[in-house]
């Protein structure tokens, strides 16, 4: 099973090539950011056997989706969507229970509040998820976290770049603490 995620900047017109790339990539699953379609719908793309739900409040902004392929789209057992940055899927595969959940975190320069207000949703959403069963967390939380693990050896590849800012310690802290 091959996982991705892309901050896509906007689904308009572009659903056709979506698919053409995570076919190419042998993705089976990708969450998807920004994607600016307004409703809680699901979506077939024609001919592909890729299923799309998403969740968006208006066209203009924010907007998160989780594309399937057809090898795994009958295995979603429940969906959660929460205003427009958040998405859950679960899955049930043989013994495996994977929760697919797609974010999308303030951008720079937004309030303080709704910055605060996100993260206490993202927590929200992980405690509802059983300790025993699985979890992909794909999304843009538009921090940094650098490439020095910085004591958080234990859920930190020493990946990244930048200076780790307040929101890439926020990223590291629920890692830590869900993960």
């Amino acid at each position: 099973m091959r996982l991705g995620s892309w901050n896509i900047g906007t689904l308009t017109d572009k659903l056709r090539e979506l698919v053409d790339v995570f076919v190419r990539r042998k993705m089976n699953i990708v969450c998807l950011q920004e994607t600016k379609w307004a409703g809680e719908k699901a979506k077939e793309v024609d001919g592909t056997g890729f299923k799309l739900w998403y969740t968006g409040i208006n066209k203009s902004q924010n907007g998160v989706g989780i594309m399937i392929d057809k090898s795994l789209r009958d295995k979603v057992v429940d969906i959660k969507r929460k205003g427009d940055r958040f998405i859950l899927i679960k899955l049930v595969v043989g013994d495996l229970i994977l929760n697919i959940l797609s974010v999308y975190a303030p951008q720079v320069g937004l309030q303080s509040i709704d910055k605060s207000q996100f993260w206490e949703d993202l927590e929200e959403v992980l405690r509802g998820i059983p300790r025993k069963e699985n979890i992909f967390l794909g999304g843009d939380l538009n921090g940094h976290v650098v490439k020095s693990n910085g004591g958080f050896d234990i859920i930190h590849g020493d990946f990244g770049y930048g200076t780790r800012n307040e929101t890439g310690e926020d990223i590291l802290n629920v890692a830590l603490a869900y993960f």
